[in-house]
């Protein structure tokens, strides 16, 4: 195994930190914690609880897979690159139903604030992906 560049750790850390962040407003809002929620409209509210099942599994995955490829990614082993390629995909697949194929569209509910965090979270989680796939073909990561 390669010795990691200085990059890394920061990256690696970061990556973490926006995971954890994921966990905690999947498990605030499915828990429906009202000082969470009350940050959102009513028909947000409404809008994030009626998404249908398998939407909410792909947003499941997308962060709670995705935290467990960033804590391998933070230990350097290589297997951290498959949760992150599922985290993304299923991240992508989230937010593909909710700007496009959702009745009404994320836009209508929650303007273009909320399109620009969706594109946002996918774009992260795929840079991340790169990242750790990159760093496995350099060996950094065993």
């Amino acid at each position: 195994m390669s010795r990691a560049p200085w990059f890394h750790w920061p990256i690696a850390l970061a990556a973490l930190l926006w995971y954890v962040a994921g966990a905690a407003d999947y498990a605030l809002t499915r828990l429906r914690v009202p000082a969470y929620l009350s940050q959102f409209s009513p028909d947000q509210v409404a809008y994030f609880q009626s998404m249908p099942t398998w939407v909410d599994a792909a947003w499941a995955v997308g962060v709670w897979v995705g935290l467990v490829g960033a804590v391998l990614l933070v230990m350097r082993m290589g297997i951290a690159v498959l949760p992150l390629a599922a985290s993304c995909a299923a991240m992508v697949a989230a937010t593909v139903w909710l700007l496009v194929l959702s009745d009404p569209p994320m836009a209508e509910v929650t303007g273009m604030l909320g399109v620009w965090i969706m594109v946002g979270v996918a774009a992260a989680s795929l840079v991340i992906y790169i990242y750790a796939r990159a760093m496995r073909v350099m060996g950094v990561l065993a």
